[in-house]
């Protein structure tokens, strides 16, 4: 069955039980830190009403293996006037990371393949897709969103790089 995972970041990060662990070659990935998105997207609250509240989003890849979820908030659509930081926390369902390692992608550029699995127990959903790092810009594989409010995997999702989604070293 095809299972696509969304997580919606609000403007709350539920704080919940670390997952997994890490092995020696996990601690030496180029995705170890924080990276933000260049989308800036308006938020909305439970009724999906828009608010006067853009958001960037922070993604934290930690050398556990873990992913943490944030946001940097701002008061205008260009994201430029700053509002509150949620710093990157664990999110209530644990999401995984395993970096594969370096591989040519079949765009013909240099990328390494990446292992996400978000859930626990019997709950796991896993993707195996891609990323690639080029002037401190991260663009995964369509399999993988990482937007400012919306972060998911899809079981589903194409190989290939969407250059149009990245995120960035702050």
């Amino acid at each position: 069955m095809d299972k696509i995972i969304l997580i919606t970041i609000l403007f709350v990060v539920i704080p919940g039980c670390g997952g997994g662990g890490a092995d020696d070659a996990q601690s030496t990935s180029p995705l170890i830190g924080t990276w933000v998105t260049e989308s800036c997207e308006q938020a909305s609250d439970s009724n999906d009403m828009l608010l006067n509240t853009w958001a960037k989003g922070l993604y934290e890849f930690t050398n556990q293996g873990t992913i943490r979820i944030g946001n940097e908030q701002y008061s205008d659509s260009n994201c430029t006037v700053p509002g509150s930081t949620q710093a990157p926390s664990d999110t209530a369902i644990p999401i995984i990371y395993k970096d594969n390692g370096s591989q040519l992608l079949q765009e013909g550029i240099n990328g390494a393949g990446l292992l996400i699995e978000v859930g626990t127990g019997s709950q796991v959903s896993s993707v195996d897709a891609f990323y690639t790092i080029n002037n401190n810009s991260l663009c995964f594989s369509d399999a993988f969103t990482f937007e400012a409010l919306t972060f998911g995997i899809s079981e589903i999702g194409a190989s290939s790089i969407d250059f149009g989604s990245c995120l960035s070293r702050p």
